[in-house]
């Protein structure tokens, strides 16, 4: 077996030779699969959800406008927002298997975002824990040697109970496909090519093992795959961060990787996961990897069979992705919308220092600091540091701001994962019918929540373009989901895993609960972005009136005039003092039911507030013997100016 594995990185193998080969893996997948265990949070309904999502359509637009499906008979239907019908397609095995099993699914009308964030875990014994390289929930990549060649293995399962005691090994066959299967793909012309991408920036698959239920006799519903691809070095993000990499091999990376970006979009393929972790180095190479993100142009099933594609209408229209990685997405697979994109911005952290790539990136600056900032970057013999072509040629050094803060470096593991979006609506709100209109307790009483303070501001953004700038959101361009999805992702990124209640501890200690941060940024440009409300308001082709935004501190007290939505990050009392030249204090005992009455009045905007902001905190001023209450420390959107 050690012999025939020699065969395994061969481009072109004989008719014998690939034979052989197929069969020593097929023995190695036979003693493999049954070490694989993980633990599933997700349900039968999920599972249904997930499978449409592999559905290819007649019309690939479906993939981005359904909202709902229907199981009837032999039949499902899918539904748009409206609940009108937009295509029929004939159900899979796989899915009458489900629906034999849960009868109470079959002719119920399903909507897309019911399916749950998946937070289980792998399950592995000691042997695969030492050769593990990196664990996600639906992806675990390990070392293997095969004889003399040592590679990685990735698994990824598409189905959630996949390996878990619900679906065991040994319900799976499998189909093993070779690179020396296929020729190297020269251009997206022709579906029926037997082709594949084979490139020195691309990264290898030698072998893609395809996983079938075993009833699934057609082979019509992949529901995992077991990559062998070839084993690299690092990530470019570990070397860019470790300050590992000098000027010239940071050339040499970008040069590779603008390769490898044209040859795939070349052969059909468009990569919307463009995060540095996502580009391998083996001796020096940049080589990209991870096809889980793509949009592929060709409808070639050679792609799908060696892990560069997967099935579905979804991988055939980027607006139906609705996934994407903080920091490194554009607004079109997020929340269909167009806009501004940010999907390149790995080429800033080639020719930056890491704590210099997140400033220019995210930080608010005026123009005095734009200026000073010009002049750092001329003295690289530089011009315009988002000219690819003319950073690559003329650069003389890396850039590097000595004030760089590292309050902007979001250097989380959190961060580096990709987010569904249909998980940010399940976290958001437990209404069926996903309607921010009409906001449920969960909302709002985000308490410890590290993204309370993006969930306030996009209430204040809503309220301003609606009010302020008498925009109509006819087609509902500007809806809650879609600003914070903006917000989060690409103005200011954020982890969605602080949407979550009761929220882990880790997650404070890396995602700060900082408003005056994000209204900072929401108002001004950083020196490679525009500014975060010009970001949202852009984010579509029909958008409210060119404007500026502003914010203010405000004092609040029983005289305070409330003229908007009040988000309030850290109410608290406070002592007797003088504020703005006025000394608050109330006497006790003589004067005590003027302090009730005082206190009284505070209970009321306390409840009116907390119909209409997010806390971040709780008290109860019935409990809180102060001759007076008085709030400070607050943030409120003011004077937004067409």
């Amino acid at each position: 077996m050690l012999t025939e594995f020699c065969f395994l990185a061969a481009l072109t193998l004989n008719e014998d030779e690939r034979e052989i080969l197929r069969g020593v893996i097929d023995d190695w997948v036979k003693c493999f699969l049954p070490k694989l265990e993980r633990e599933s949070t997700r349900a039968e309904k999920c599972r249904l959800i997930a499978s449409v999502e592999r559905q290819e359509f007649e019309d690939d637009g479906n993939a981005a406008e359904w909202r709902f499906c229907k199981f009837v008979g032999k039949t499902g239907i899918l539904f748009d927002d409206e609940k009108d019908e937009l295509e029929k397609f004939k159900i899979t095995t796989f899915q009458k298997k489900i629906l034999r099993r849960n009868p109470s699914l079959e002719n119920l009308l399903i909507n897309r975002n019911e399916i749950k964030e998946e937070s289980g875990f792998w399950k592995l014994n000691d042997e695969l824990e030492k050769k593990k390289i990196s664990e996600g929930g639906e992806a675990v990549i390990f070392t293997e040697k095969f004889g003399s060649l040592e590679a990685a293995v990735r698994i990824h399962i598409f189905d959630s109970f996949l390996f878990t005691t619900k679906f065991g090994a040994n319900e799976l066959k499998w189909k093993t496909n070779l690179i020396s299967d296929f020729e190297k793909a020269e251009d997206k012309y022709g579906d029926d090519k037997e082709v594949v991408p084979i490139d020195e920036n691309v990264v290898h698959n030698f072998a893609n093992i395809e996983l079938f239920h075993f009833d699934d006799k057609d082979e019509e519903d992949c529901l995992g795959w077991i990559t062998i691809l070839e084993k690299c070095d690092e990530n470019v993000r570990t070397g860019l961060k470790n300050e590992n990499l000098n000027l010239e091999e940071r050339k040499k990376i970008a040069i590779g990787l603008e390769n490898g970006f044209n040859y795939l979009e070349k052969v059909g393929i468009l990569h919307f996961d463009k995060k540095l972790e996502n580009f391998l180095l083996l001796g020096g190479v940049a080589k990209i990897c991870d096809f889980g993100l793509v949009e592929e142009l060709t409808g070639r099933k050679s792609y799908r069979q060696m892990g560069y594609c997967r099935k579905g209408g979804k991988y055939r229209d980027s607006a139906a992705l609705f996934s994407g990685s903080p920091g490194f997405s554009n607004q079109s697979q997020l929340t269909v919308n167009t806009g501004e994109k940010h999907w390149k911005n790995y080429f800033c952290f080639l020719f930056c220092d890491w704590r210099t790539s997140w400033s220019l990136l995210y930080r608010p600056i005026d123009e005095n600091e734009r200026k000073k900032i010009d002049k750092i970057i001329q003295d690289c013999n530089i011009q315009h540091i988002n000219d690819r072509c003319h950073v690559i040629l003329d650069i003389t050094k890396i850039v590097s701001l000595k004030n760089a803060s590292g309050s902007f470096v979001f250097d989380d593991p959190n961060l580096t994962k990709s987010c569904q979006m249909s998980s940010l609506k399940q976290k958001m709100t437990k209404l069926e019918n996903f309607d921010f209109q009409n906001l449920t307790l969960n909302v709002f009483d985000q308490k410890w929540s590290n993204l309370c303070v993006p969930i306030s501001v996009t209430t204040l953004l809503r309220f301003s373009i609606k009010n302020d700038l008498s925009f109509e959101d006819e087609f509902n361009y500007f809806t809650f989901d879609k600003i914070l999805t903006n917000l989060t992702m690409i103005v200011y990124p954020r982890s969605l895993a602080g949407l979550n209640l009761n929220p882990k501890k880790e997650e404070n200690d890396f995602q700060m609960n900082d408003v005056e941060t994000l209204l900072e940024r929401i108002c001004k440009k950083t020196y490679l972005r525009e500014s975060g409300w010009e970001i949202v308001r852009t984010q579509c082709w029909l958008k409210p009136a060119e404007s500026t935004c502003e914010y203010k501190k405000v004092t609040l007290n029983h005289n305070f005039v409330f003229s908007r939505p009040l988000t309030v990050t850290g109410a608290y009392f406070l002592p007797a003092r003088t504020i703005n030249g006025v000394f608050y204090m109330l006497p006790s005992g003589a004067n005590r039911r003027r302090r009730n009455s005082v206190t009284h009045r505070l209970k009321k905007l306390l409840v009116w507030t907390t119909c209409t902001s997010t806390w971040t905190d709780e008290f109860d001023v019935d409990n809180y013997d102060s001759p007076f209450s008085q709030f400070d420390d607050i943030r409120t959107i003011q004077n937004f100016r067409n």
